[in-house]
């Protein structure tokens, strides 16, 4: 029988009106069906909102101010009801067969990444590749396209609220210490703007 597990996606977001109907359009389109989409609003005073709120019939919401990204994180994952949970940012977005890829790869495994896309000013500027090997020495393991089982959260926790950057990092190394199973595909799975990575 065909393994199709149901897969949550999370988006945090704040103040991303204007990327955040990219990030949505590229989850609710993917080539895989059996997804749930969650997005992690922390109480945006611009548009966004709106743009959300227009496919509210496709995906689940909350909007709350937080603690900062890594309780925003925690807050998706606690109500996401997948097998299988992907975090994709407000301000990046998923190849249209990212998540049929990751299915087909995630039995007998516990993470799931693959290779990135960077775009500056419209155009491909360079590719980055995941390397799960060398993680202990550097974080080589892109976090728009990591894919982690639920189980692995409830069993080794979420993410760490007192780090306000590389928590997604402390997150892997705590599952790669706990002999998690982590598997590479050698394809791009996700991308993501420079101009939203410079203002991380």
């Amino acid at each position: 029988m065909e393994y199709l597990p149901l897969v949550s996606i999370i988006t945090v977001v704040y103040n991303g009106e204007k990327k955040i109907e990219q990030a949505i359009q590229s989850v609710l389109g993917q080539s895989y069906k059996n997804i749930e989409y969650i997005i992690i609003d922390g109480g945006s005073k611009d548009g966004t909102m709106e743009i959300v709120k227009k496919y509210q019939d496709q995906l689940r919401w909350i909007s709350e101010k937080d603690e900062g990204i890594s309780d925003a994180f925690n807050k998706g994952i606690k109500i996401a009801s997948g097998e299988i949970i992907g975090i994709i940012n407000a301000d990046d977005w998923y190849e249209n067969d990212a998540i049929e890829h990751v299915v087909k790869n995630f039995q007998g495994n516990d993470v799931i990444y693959g290779d990135m896309r960077m775009w500056g000013n419209e155009k491909i500027e360079f590719v980055v590749k995941g390397n799960h090997e060398i993680l202990k020495d550097e974080m080589t393991v892109n976090h728009p396209t990591v894919f982690i089982a639920k189980a692995c959260y409830d069993k080794f926790g979420l993410f760490d609220k007192s780090y306000r950057c590389a928590m997604d990092y402390d997150l892997l190394l705590r599952l790669k210490v706990n002999n998690c199973r982590f598997k590479y595909v050698p394809k791009i799975l996700a991308n993501m703007s420079l101009a939203g990575f410079r203002n991380t």
